[in-house]
């Protein structure tokens, strides 16, 4: 084993495994010629072939990227031979490194201000909306994904970012006869290349410059969001990342923030609510919730609320069990009461919820409170982080969505009830709680509303037109009791009837008076059923008016009005 390990190191010093340093000159770690003298520093091949001895004019200090303040910094003396091959690719992985880290850097901060409509992968369900920010959308990334994202990755870099000037393959351009990242192409390529001296000169220190903040930025977004949750995170204040432990709820030992000292500027610097769910990058879904039902300036503002917060994942959940999209249940009628039910008044921290309590909600409805276990449980959720302190109260993250209670039906809140009379029922035919009698007696308005409405056009049409073979009829309430009408308003009752009784018969899966929409006039929205509604009764009006008119004066609907 020592002797193999010596042959493979002799034969990579020399190129022999049987080489003298003095004969052999062959090897790829040395400089070729024998004209060299022993003790001249060689320039390094790293591509194979001759290499002429290093430049002495060149002077790796009074390169560019030697900047205030720090000057020159090599503290290991990497570059202290002056190969210029060597500092060439060193220099173009930094720039590499720090064009990518400018990238990284402003695809961070990006995302909590715009994201990307559509599906980012419709096979899995995955819309580029349900990605979250920071180191947490790693996981939302489909496979084929990565796999795009390494396959560009390394056209560009096999490609020299499409400069064709070398091809596919090792790029020459950047390490041997050019300078470190100049790819010919200008960058970013859709800016075009600096022709002026000296502005180039002054934007390519710029550039280094702002590679390697971008390099500590975004390292210490990693490092943040690691620790805290949000790139932005303050480890006082947020307590939902995976490296601490939660709450400080009965049978947890999380330790306790004192609220004096350094704990007091930091409660005084906390953002609101509104503004730490923004923030944490977890809570896109909520936030968007919140700006669709008018909330944010209520948990924007000073007064104080304990917000029950799920995570994205938590809404994830509840689209799949309701079967809807995102943008359905924001769509949703109840969405406010949905949220406000996740909030109740004051500032309630995890020390003071006890077991069986009882939690009022902004919503109106009570939250149970259970502890056992180690777990703590508000509703059907459980509380996954505690305490994450904000200016205007507290927020518990939680891992599902709660739904209140359904509300007793309120015949007052149904469609029917509009201005100027509002809901309108001074006998109490209908009661609260009562759905079934309510939808019974609103079919039935809306059926008498159709007839009603048809019976007064009616007594305009038979005005002017009559069938054949009823010419002899009377308009008016003549033709029922005048022979042939008699038949046919004999034949309307029974169509009627049969009608009633076997087709149009109402579901209670439906709408009062949905007997289905053959035209697809989508009459069943609540504009249109109110529409409908308020016709029928207009309708149910002049039809009594009409007859009552007709009694009295033994003119039709037309005479009375002079045609």
């Amino acid at each position: 084993m020592m002797a193999i390990i010596g042959m493979f190191f002799q034969d990579g010093l020399t190129g022999s495994a049987w080489g003298d340093w003095s004969l052999y000159t062959a090897s790829p770690l040395r400089a070729v010629g024998s004209t060299c003298p022993r003790g001249q520093k060689v320039a390094r091949n790293f591509f194979g072939g001759d290499s002429a001895p290093a430049r002495p004019s060149f002077e790796v200090s009074q390169q560019s990227g030697i900047q205030e303040p720090i000057g020159f910094f090599d503290p290991l003396g990497l570059s202290a031979d002056n190969d210029e091959a060597t500092f060439k690719r060193r220099r173009t992985v930094e720039i590499k490194h720090g064009r990518v880290a400018m990238f990284a850097t402003m695809g961070y901060i990006t995302p909590f201000y715009f994201k990307f409509p559509g599906d980012l992968s419709p096979s899995l369900g995955l819309k580029f909306a349900d990605v979250p920010n920071g180191l947490a959308a790693v996981s939302k990334v489909p496979l084929l994904g990565w796999f795009q994202i390494l396959w560009f990755a390394g056209l560009v870099e096999g490609s020299g970012f499409f400069s064709g000037k070398y091809g596919l393959g090792l790029m020459k351009d950047t390490t041997m006869d050019g300078e470190p990242g100049n790819y010919g192409a200008g960058f970013p390529t859709f800016l075009g290349k600096v022709s002026d001296p000296e502005a180039r000169k002054t934007k390519l220190a710029a550039e280094l410059a702002n590679g390697r903040l971008a390099m500590m930025a975004i390292i210490g977004m990693f490092f943040q969001d690691g620790l805290t949750g949000s790139a932005w995170g303050d480890w006082s204040l947020y307590t939902a990342s995976p490296l601490r432990a939660v709450g400080s709820f009965a049978g947890y030992q999380a330790p306790q923030v004192e609220k004096s000292g350094r704990a007091a500027v930091v409660a005084r610097r906390a953002e609101n609510i509104a503004a730490t769910a923004i923030a944490n990058g977890n809570f896109t879904i909520l936030v968007k919730a919140l700006q669709k039902a008018n909330l944010v300036e209520t948990v924007s503002g000073k007064t104080p609320y304990t917000v029950f917060a799920p995570t994205d994942a938590a809404f994830a959940d509840l689209l799949k069990e309701l079967g809807v999209t995102a943008d359905q249940l924001l769509a949703n009628p109840d969405l406010k009461s949905i949220l406000l039910y996740h909030v109740a008044g004051g500032s309630t921290m995890s020390s003071s919820l006890k077991d069986g309590q009882k939690v009022m909600t902004a919503q109106g409805s009570q939250l149970a409170v259970q502890i056992g276990d180690g777990k703590v449980k508000v509703g059907r959720a459980t509380v996954t982080a505690a305490d994450v302190a904000c200016s205007n109260g507290v927020i518990h993250v939680i891992d599902k969505v709660l739904l209140p209670p359904a509300a007793p039906f309120d015949p007052a809140k149904q469609v029917g009830a509009m201005a100027p009379l509002g809901f309108f029922d001074p006998l109490s035919f209908t009661k609260v709680g009562d759905k079934a009698g309510f939808n019974n007696l609103q079919a039935s308005e809306i059926k008498h509303g159709r007839v009603a409405m048809m019976a007064a056009l009616g007594a305009v049409f038979q005005h002017y037109v009559k069938f054949p073979g009823f010419e002899s009829v009377p308009s008016g309430l003549g033709a029922v009791t005048t022979a042939p009408g008699t038949y046919g308003f004999a034949a309307l009752f029974l169509v009627s009837g049969v009608l009633e009784l076997a087709i149009w018969t109402q579901d209670e899966k439906k709408e009062p008076g949905n007997f289905g929409d053959p035209a697809g006039l989508n009459m069943y929205n609540p504009d249109m059923r109110a529409k409908e509604i308020n016709n029928g009764r207009m309708g149910m009006f002049s039809a009594i008016g009409i007859i009552a008119a007709e009694a009295l004066s033994g003119k039709d609907g037309m005479n009375q009005l002079g045609f």
